[in-house]
């Protein structure tokens, strides 16, 4: 018998590949998503794709209500909880992403839980590591470290995917289950962007190869391959010693100027939109008023992060993509559907 898995937020970029990733690999796979709109496109896309369908089914579910989740999860071996808002715009209301966020993880996990399911893999985020006050120049975080949320500049995004994967381990140590969890924590997810649906990530890229950033704010982050986090996903399934782990995944750490030039130098057509140069780091902070996307990268201006993934690499014994195939790959992506 096929194993099955519930993989939840199929419609979104990375639950996408992870969809691939499944199917491709054997497993027969029950999507939620929050519109049945979605179901159609989600379908038409993996075909598109060259993968087969035939053990793909769909669930409408919602993160912020009850109903429905533990008849999802009877008979599955597996869960996926990927489906978690990230918004491009920032909100005044720090707490305003955390139900779907943290209530919809409890959710889908005490349903996998109550369905006897074997092993849990969340996607979470860097983002749950490395944004604390008083921090040295470069900074280093790694798999035991925490966000701070009560620091007054831990924004939105942020607070709701720390409270969320604190409360998914106190959830699962609380009922012995620690070993069944691992949680992935990607960088910026980049790569080939599958069809028209926007995400953040897609948005950035967009909004470079548009023109719209005259220059580049001085803000660096790892960058992971949308691939390899779908890989790690679905290894981590069965791999015993990912279990009870945090799994950094992703490669280099990249500045916006950086992604800018790796662009110009392989999309020619865009190289007059993209930005040549760095804004100075209070220009980023005025422009925060005026564009509230500009919010979440305020704290980490001028800071070098450092990480170390190779424990990640050894856990699930894969290499991770080149942070330059995956700009290269979601550059690419945005001009193929004509969105730049």
């Amino acid at each position: 018998m096929t194993d099955k898995v519930l993989l939840t937020g199929i419609s979104g970029f990375v639950a996408k590949h992870v969809a691939i990733e499944l199917l491709n690999s054997g497993f027969e796979v029950l999507g939620t998503v929050r519109n049945k709109n979605s179901i159609e496109q989600t379908k038409k896309t993996l075909e598109e794709n060259n993968v087969s369908t035939e053990k793909l089914s769909f669930v409408d579910l919602d993160l912020l209500k009850d109903e429905g989740w533990n008849e999802a999860a009877k008979g599955c071996k597996y869960i996926i909880h990927v489906a978690s808002p990230f918004p491009f715009k920032v909100s005044n209301d720090r707490e305003s992403l955390t139900p779907a966020a943290k209530d919809g993880t409890l959710r889908v996990l005490n349903a996998g839980i109550n369905a006897g399911v074997e092993h849990f893999v969340k996607t979470s985020s860097i983002v749950c590591m490395f944004r604390k006050p008083n921090r040295t120049n470069p900074y280093t975080f790694g798999e035991n470290d925490w966000t701070d949320i009560e620091w007054n500049k831990t924004t939105d995004y942020f607070v709701s995917k720390t409270r969320a994967e604190k409360a998914a381990w106190d959830l699962m140590e609380s009922k012995g289950l620690k070993n069944n969890l691992t949680c992935i924590n990607p960088g910026f997810v980049l790569g080939d962007f599958l069809n028209e649906k926007s995400c953040t990530s897609m948005e950035y890229i967009k909004q470079l190869l548009q023109g719209k950033f005259p220059a580049a704010p001085k803000f660096s982050v790892m960058i992971s391959h949308v691939k390899d986090i779908a890989r790690a996903h679905v290894l981590s399934l069965t791999n015993k010693r990912a279990g009870g782990r945090r799994l950094i995944v992703g490669s280099e750490v990249r500045s916006i100027l950086e992604l800018s030039k790796i662009m110009a130098e392989n999309l020619p057509s865009h190289a007059k939109k993209l930005p040549k140069k760095e804004l100075p780091n209070f220009m980023v902070k005025l422009l925060s008023y005026i564009d509230t996307s500009a919010k979440n990268l305020v704290p980490d201006l001028g800071l070098t992060m450092q990480t170390d993934q190779t424990y990640a690499e050894e856990i699930l014994q894969m290499k991770f993509l080149p942070s330059k195939t995956a700009v290269v790959d979601a550059a690419k992506s945005v001009v193929r559907l004509k969105l730049a």
